[in-house]
């Protein structure tokens, strides 16, 4: 059985692409919770993405190379 490789860097640059596009649209939809939101949404981004690493590499045993 042969194991999906995921290219870090990719992951890397989609992923701080897609808190961008988060952020900004926080910022348009909410301009005056600023930038105690936006602290929370990084916050919250990183610990989902740290989660999401763990499982692929640990429990499904996935390879990022």
């Amino acid at each position: 059985m042969t194991q999906k490789k995921y290219n870090l860097p990719m992951m890397v640059v989609l992923l701080a692409l897609l808190e961008g596009l988060v952020i900004y649209l926080n910022m348009v939809v909410h301009p005056d919770s600023q930038p105690g939101l936006t602290i929370v949404i990084v916050i919250l981004f990183a610990i989902a993405s740290g989660l999401g690493v763990w499982y692929r590499t640990r429990v499904r045993g996935m390879i990022i190379s």
